[in-house]
């Protein structure tokens, strides 16, 4: 076995949770995070059960809980009358069924979590302010280049630098994020703030024409993250630019009252393209992996992006125990690919139904009230269920 440190570029969720799963696989690590910090820009995450899982996995998981909230349910609402079309109890039945618990963090403390993590282990060794520019791969070595500061050596490179990013080009050539038609709008506004007919305890989804709105409370109960996607054509701007609260209320014409309130409570949000990346030919090259978004992106409408960055560290644990980089990657490649591409198609197909109008918006409302919460837990139960081995 070689004694050469794995090298991972990008320092966010996937990134560090790489870093942390190589570590636990034997092997010796060095991150290198383009920022001068490390830090998360967005605002809230869902943490399901497969997450939970893959964050005691990692040995992050006691870093990650105290920030953590626990909703009290899931509600399903009709944006437009505000009628609750479906609700999921959260309670000890819930974590019985799938074997751990459905939190809500903010992304930034699902970051400190891991980070924290990572600063306990010595064989784990962080750099920021490291931009990547390229890499060389091949016969055993890996080596990573950088806009400032000297090259780094490695026995293979873990690239966990984003849906643009820049070491893709380097197993299967140039893949753009794909544009699906929506924008996808992020704000975080005190607890306080939160208009009182709103059930500021519950993860909260409101289906509107060509549009939904998604909230819960983060941060340890001092936050509450709203998150707004709209029907958009293809030159919406995003990837984190300014938004003023007007231009939400007015992708949402028909709210319900309570609604509307609640989306006039932010005074500026974020807005985002929705994209995702098609499926990739190859997720490794050499001794080359990619990693999270870099290999998979996918649109957040299952609640699942960071948490199947989560997923691919806790897989990539068992894969590197004793195996060399290429082996190991090749190994994963064929463990994960299925499962992403199928949460990636998912989601999308979820935007389209969130977003119904007419007959096929009412079918749908129709099928909410008389499925339950029962067949609801019954489709997301290959997500849920997923083990780290």
């Amino acid at each position: 076995m070689s004694t050469l440190p794995y090298l991972v570029a990008g320092g966010g969720i996937a990134g560090l949770g790489a870093a942390l799963g190589l570590c636990a696989a034997g092997h010796g690590v060095r991150l290198f995070e383009q920022a001068e910090n490390f830090e998360e820009v967005g605002a809230g995450l869902q943490m399901s059960p497969n997450g939970v899982r893959a964050l005691k996995a990692l040995g992050a998981w006691e870093a990650v809980e105290p920030h953590c909230v626990i909703p009290s349910e899931i509600h399903v609402r009709d944006g437009v009358s505000g009628a609750l079309l479906q609700r999921i109890r959260l309670g000890k039945s819930f974590e019985q069924q799938f074997g751990a618990p459905y939190r809500v963090c903010h992304r930034s403390d699902l970051l400190s979590g891991l980070l924290a993590t990572a600063l306990r282990h010595p064989a784990i060794e962080l750099n920021t302010g490291r931009k990547v520019l390229g890499a060389t791969t091949g016969h055993g070595k890996a080596m990573l280049e950088f806009a400032t500061g000297a090259p780094a050596t490695g026995q293979a490179i873990v690239a966990a630098d984003g849906i643009r990013s820049i070491l893709r080009r380097k197993v299967c050539g140039t893949v753009e994020p794909v544009f699906r038609g929506h924008a996808i709008f992020r704000a975080l506004v005190p607890l306080k703030a939160v208009p009182p007919e709103i059930e500021a305890d519950c993860v909260t989804l409101w289906l509107c024409p060509r549009g939904h709105v998604v909230h819960y409370p983060v941060s340890n109960w001092r936050n509450f993250n709203i998150v707004a996607a709209i029907d958009a054509g293809p030159g919406t701007p995003g990837w984190g630019e300014m938004a003023a609260s007007r231009e939400v209320l007015l992708g949402f014409p028909c709210a319900s009252d309570d609604l509307a309130a609640l989306l006039g409570t932010p005074a500026s949000w974020l807005r985002w393209q929705g994209a995702d990346l098609p499926e990739l030919p190859r997720w490794s090259k050499d001794n080359l992996m990619l990693i999270g978004d870099a290999a998979h992106a996918t649109l957040p409408y299952l609640a699942q992006g960071a948490v199947m960055a989560l997923e691919d560290a806790a897989t990539l644990a068992h894969m590197a125990k004793g195996a060399a980089g290429a082996s190991s990657f090749e190994r994963f490649a064929g463990v994960r690919r299925q499962r992403t591409s199928r949460i990636q198609a998912e989601s999308r197909k979820l935007g389209q139904i969130y977003h119904a109008t007419g007959l096929t918006a009412l079918a749908r409302n129709a099928a909410l009230k008389l499925g339950g919460s029962g067949l609801m837990m019954k489709k997301v139960a290959w997500i849920y269920e997923w083990t780290p081995d």
